[in-house]
C-alpha cells in the first residue's frame, strides 16, 4: 500500500473552509487513505502544543512524515546541538525524518558573500545532519522555490549533499521548475539519496491559455507563472515521476502538497482521487 501524507496547515485550513473541527477535519482525510501529516516545528514551539498535537494524531489515527524547520545560517554562527528544537519535536512525535531550510542569501548580486553565507548554511546543515543521526533520524533538504534560496537548484542542492553525508532529499515534485530546472534531471542525479517526497503540481496558464486558474500565482525566476493545484491536474510530469520512483524501488511517504490553492479542501480530495485511482489502474 502507497503511503500517503499532507500537510497539517492543509487541513486546517479545510476545517476552517468546511466548517468542522481539527478532528473532524482529519478523521475525514483519514478516511481518504491519507495516513500521514506534514508538520511545521514553528506551529506548535510550546512543548503543551507538541503534546496535545500527539495526543490528537493518536486519536485520528494519524502519523507525522516529516517536521519543517527553518534556521538562520546565513547569519547565524550557532551550530545545533543535540537538543535543537526540531530533534526535539522529531522525537516526541516519533517522528523519523525533520526537513532543513538552511536560510537564504542577503545580496545575489554580491558572489563574495554569497559564498560565505553558503559556506555557513552547508556548515549548520551539516552539523544538524550528523546530531540528528547519531539519534537515529534523517534529515533532508527540499528544492525550496524562493530566488534567494541556496538550496533553489540542483547544483545548489548537489553542493549540500556533497558535503554532508549524513543529508538526504526530499524530492520536492513542483520547485525545480521555479529556478528552470528539470524535475526529472533532478530525480536522476539524487535518486540515491531521496528519503521522502513532496507532490507538488503546477498549473502553467501559458501551457493552458483557455482555462482559468485559481489560487496563488507565482513567478519563477525565468518568467514562467505558475499556480498551485491538485496533484495530477497540472502540467507537471507527475505520472512520469511516479512511475521512476516505482521503478527505482522507493516505498516511503509522498506528500500531497499545494500551499495557495483556492480550496485546500477540494485540492486534498481531489489529489489522493487521482493517486488512488493511477494506483488502481
Amino acid at each position: 500500500m502507497k503511503k500517503y501524507s499532507t500537510f497539517y496547515h492543509h487541513i486546517l485550513e479545510a476545517a476552517r473552509e468546511r466548517g468542522v473541527s481539527m478532528d473532524d477535519m482529519l478523521r475525514e482525510v483519514r478516511s481518504w487513505g491519507i495516513q500521514y501529516v506534514e508538520l511545521d516545528r514553528d506551529d506548535f514551539a510550546d512543548e503543551d502544543q507538541l503534546r496535545a498535537l500527539a495526543d490528537q494524531l493518536a486519536r485520528c489515527d494519524l502519523q507525522p512524515s516529516s517536521i519543517y524547520g527553518h534556521y538562520h545560517w546565513d547569519h547565524d554562527v550557532t551550530m545545533p546541538t543535540g537538543d535543537d528544537l526540531l530533534i526535539h519535536q522529531a522525537k516526541v512525535l516519533g517522528c523519523e525524518r525533520i526537513m532543513v531550510i538552511p536560510g537564504f542569501h542577503s545580496d545575489m548580486a554580491d558572489q563574495e558573500q554569497c559564498a560565505r553565507e553558503q559556506a555557513q548554511m552547508i556548515a549548520g546543515t551539516k552539523c544538524l545532519s550528523e546530531v540528528a543521526a547519531a539519534q537515529g533520524l534523517t534529515t533532508t533538504i527540499e528544492c525550496f522555490d524562493h530566488a534567494k534560496s541556496p538550496i533553489a537548484t540542483i547544483a545548489g542542492m548537489a553542493a549540500f549533499l556533497e558535503a554532508a553525508p549524513e543529508l538526504y532529499v526530499t524530492l520536492e515534485t513542483g520547485n525545480f521548475l521555479f529556478s528552470g530546472d528539470d524535475i526529472l534531471e533532478a530525480h536522476q542525479r539524487f535518486a540515491d539519496r531521496v528519503r521522502h517526497v513532496h507532490l507538488k503540481d503546477r498549473f502553467l496558464p501559458s501551457q493552458a491559455p483557455e482555462a482559468t486558474p485559481t489560487g496563488d500565482a507565482t513567478t519563477a525566476t525565468t518568467g514562467l507563472v505558475m499556480y498551485p493545484c491538485a496533484v495530477g491536474h497540472g502540467h507537471i510530469p507527475m505520472a512520469t515521476v511516479l512511475d521512476r520512483l516505482d521503478r527505482d524501488g522507493y516505498e516511503g511517504i509522498m506528500t500531497i502538497e499545494h500551499f495557495g490553492v483556492a480550496s485546500y479542501y477540494d485540492a486534498i480530495h481531489a489529489s489522493i482521487t487521482w493517486l488512488k485511482e493511477r494506483e488502481q489502474a
